[in-house]
């Protein structure tokens, strides 16, 4: 009989303990709304001078490793979304990179100023390679909006949705970048961003399509999906 009540006390302390438990809880989406941090996108545009088709397209990865880097650990809790953009189209605009990132005008300022001065970002204008720096708030109307700066063609869910995707896959660019850059550090500056950029080209070659374009796959199921040429492909 005492054997017996002791079961059953220790059966209701361990039911009690399982209810009282803190149980597991998924990570809380930071709040992004304006009336929260008055925030907005920003763009700090590099544009990057070229000559004809010559495209110097390693200064993408030098300024994302030499320049930004350093902003965004430093900035981390002020920067609530970020990621760069490329392009070098040959036209009005060229070859611009772009660090696009919400957080307050203020903030915004801030990194503007401190790169507007940095001794790197002069050198490379005083060599030519940067034709100008520039601070632009997205549309004013729409600037506070977590799609804002999304392709207005998508559906609005995934405008919303698709900026937390675009900076995993930037933070994972610039730590590639990070990790070849390291292991050139003898070579001068421009030399060692020519053979990183080099080194991640192939490794998108041989590596991309499982890596990325299968796992992204994998998480819609394997469906087919139609791309550029409007051929049906799966990955």
């Amino acid at each position: 009989m005492q054997t017996t009540w002791r079961t059953l006390l220790l059966t209701g302390v361990l039911l009690i303990t399982a209810c009282t438990s803190t149980p597991h809880k998924a990570p809380i989406e930071p709040d992004v709304s304006a009336q929260a941090l008055d925030a907005a996108w920003h763009y700090l545009r590099f544009r990057i001078a070229r000559d004809g088709d010559e495209i110097d397209s390693y200064i993408d990865g030098l300024i994302a490793h030499q320049l930004l880097a350093g902003v965004i650990d430093e900035h981390e809790s002020d920067i609530t979304l970020w990621r760069f953009h490329r392009r070098w189209p040959n036209d009005a605009t060229g070859h611009q990179f772009s660090f696009i990132f919400f957080a307050t005008t203020a903030v915004a300022e801030q990194i503007h100023s401190r790169m507007d001065t940095n001794p790197l970002l002069n050198r490379l204008r005083t060599e030519g390679h940067l034709r100008e720096l520039r601070l632009d708030r997205a549309d004013p109307q729409h600037a506070n909006h977590i799609g804002a700066t999304s392709d207005k063609r998508w559906p609005e869910a995934l405008q919303r949705e698709w900026p937390h995707f675009i900076m995993g896959a930037s933070r994972m660019w610039l730590g590639l970048i990070e990790s070849e850059a390291a292991k050139h550090a003898h070579l001068t500056l421009h030399k060692r961003y020519r053979t990183v950029e080099t080194a991640l080209d192939s490794l998108w070659f041989k590596e991309a399509n499982h890596a990325l374009f299968h796992h992204l796959s994998a998480l819609f199921g394997y469906k087919p999906v139609r791309v550029i040429r409007r051929d049906i492909m799966t990955f």
